[in-house]
């Protein structure tokens, strides 16, 4: 971990810590940043800066989320080239190992639930640990069983390991970063999310052919203690609940080595100088782990400025992996490929998700900087904004609209691009423009989720993902119905009028969504106020 640099530390001395815990543990209770007093700068000291981390340390910690988040898709999808050998390993129709992909699935919308909420409460380092933990096992027992229902069960576990770590992921980067810089650094969470998916295949199916399909989880193993080994002695704990804006020294449970190493060298500054005010005290845990509220993970979902975008994202995201299900069918038969050839049809999917994510990062920021100034607002990239009187909806759903008009089109037409006999390039372009589209709005929304909930950023990001997965695997199932019934073509002009359909809600929640935010603000503070 890099020390925080010393002219932040200098601003952050004992008055503005304990202006700075109380902004954050009781200002952003009600959904926003604090709200200062403009009143004059010799009236009103200085708000502390939002994140008191280094340039060096917010990289790293960026670089070691990014990392982290890869391990959910990836191991998703490194397991589907060896259904078929293990399903002949064990004497198995596909069919029934295929169930062990529902459940991973299943796993995968409900886990987060769980962690999210509890990084929200105890901090990001022990959850991490806790579920890498899971996953490490679970992929050692993978690795090793030879019983199908082995396998279902180490599976379930296998998801419940990794999958915390999208929620976690987006939280982390929301603890450290001001609303006017995060949506770059969401946007690179959600690239690693797209990518992953296509070199996971790729990689799976060399494993397979030529080191057996066991060897796919050793991988896992393998990587995922390479994680560990960075992490736990390096990564510094982040949760604004624990640490506040970093000035504050974490509990044991949550300091790495290097955190230790650092607040060691500064009480001892402190003793040999007993003039300075005193460090802060570490927050004091409870001693019994506390219960995740679930139930107020899902009722998010009711709040009117969230649950139409939550509505209209599922729908968008359901679309379009239903779009990859002709993949495996029809494109092998069409052009006679083999299971390495089909795997690599998914990487345009892929490189236009990360090209997406990346440059949607770009223009949220951007976008950002240009409303403030459109109100007379400077963006303070250190010390944060207040959101309370901020058009954050305009800020970042003004990006939407290009990316569904693209979404609409690309999934309409794939139908009958890829039955049409065409060459092979068009289906791909497809492919590219399909994830391009497709990475613009998950990491406008999941920016925008994490900029309405600042207070509990793991909890808001595990609704998301539930209600995405929930979506993703009702559209799943019933698309080849759908073909079967209707055809390529119709099928997917069905999906693409159902995402044109539903995007009005984007309109909706861009005009009245200030209105209902600062509805559910004032609800919060009369409940915290006892009134």
């Amino acid at each position: 971990m890099t020390d925080p640099e010393k002219e932040a530390q200098a601003e952050n001395n004992k008055a503005l810590q304990s202006e700075a815990t109380r902004d954050v543990n009781e200002a952003t209770a009600d959904g926003h940043g604090g709200d200062p007093e403009q009143n004059g700068a010799n009236e009103t000291p200085a708000a502390p800066l939002y994140s008191v981390f280094s340039p060096g340390t917010k990289k790293f910690l960026v670089l070691m989320i990014v990392f982290a988040t890869f391990f959910s898709p990836f191991s998703s999808s490194i397991y589907l080239p060896a259904i078929t050998p293990i399903a002949d390993d064990y004497g198995r129709s596909v069919a029934d190992i295929n169930l062990s992909v529902t459940t991973y699935q299943i796993m995968q919308a409900l886990a987060p639930l769980f962690f999210g909420d509890l990084s929200d409460q105890i901090g990001r380092r022990p959850v991490y640990m806790l579920s890498f933990a899971i996953y490490l096992g679970a992929n050692i027992g993978l690795a090793l069983q030879h019983s199908y229902p082995a396998l279902m069960v180490l599976r379930a576990l296998q998801s419940t390991g990794s999958s915390a770590t999208v929620a976690i992921g987006n939280a982390v980067m929301a603890d450290f970063t001001t609303s006017a810089d995060r949506g770059g650094f969401i946007a690179a969470v959600q690239a690693s999310i797209m990518f992953a998916p296509a070199l996971a295949t790729t990689l799976g199916g060399i494993l397979s052919q030529f080191l057996g399909w066991r060897s796919t989880f050793w991988f896992l193993v393998i990587t995922a203690g390479v994680f560990l080994i960075i992490y736990v002695p390096l990564v510094p704990e982040t949760a604004r609940n624990i640490v506040g804006n970093g000035s504050i020294p974490p509990p044991a449970l949550n300091a790495s080595l290097m955190s230790q190493r650092y607040w060691r060298k500064r009480r001892r500054n402190h003793q040999a100088h007993a003039e300075q005010e005193p460090l802060p005290e570490p927050k004091k845990l409870p001693l019994k782990v506390p219960i995740p509220n679930i139930f107020a993970a899902v009722v998010i979902v009711l709040e009117k400025d969230v649950g139409p975008m939550m509505l209209f994202m599922s729908l968008f995201v359901m679309a379009n992996y239903a779009l990859m299900v002709p993949i495996q069918d029809v494109i092998r038969r069409r052009y006679d490929f083999n299971d390495l050839q089909v795997g690599l049809c998914y990487i345009p999917f892929s490189v236009g998700s990360v090209i997406g994510s990346a440059v949607t990062g770009k223009l949220l920021n951007w976008n950002y900087a240009r409303v403030a100034r459109s109100i007379g607002v400077s963006p303070d990239r250190k010390r944060g904004d207040d959101l309370r009187k901020f058009p954050i909806e305009r800020a970042r759903l003004d990006l939407m609209w290009p990316f569904t008009a693209l979404a609409v089109a690309t999934i309409a037409v794939w139908g009958w691009v890829v039955t049409a006999g065409v060459t092979l390039a068009a289906p791909l372009i497809i492919l590219f423009l399909a994830g391009l589209s497709l990475a613009g709005p998950v990491s406008i929304l999941t920016t925008l989720l994490v900029d309405l909930y600042p207070m509990n950023p793991g909890r808001v990001s595990s609704t998301f993902n539930l209600t995405r997965a929930a979506f993703s695997a009702i559209g799943t199932a019933v698309v080849q119905y759908m073909i079967e019934a209707w055809g390529y073509g119709f099928t997917y002009l069905f999906w693409g009028l159902l995402v044109a359909a539903a995007s009005p809600t984007v309109f909706m929640v861009r005009k009245w969504g200030p209105g209902w935010r600062e509805a559910r603000y004032q609800r919060l503070e009369k409940k915290r106020n006892g009134t």
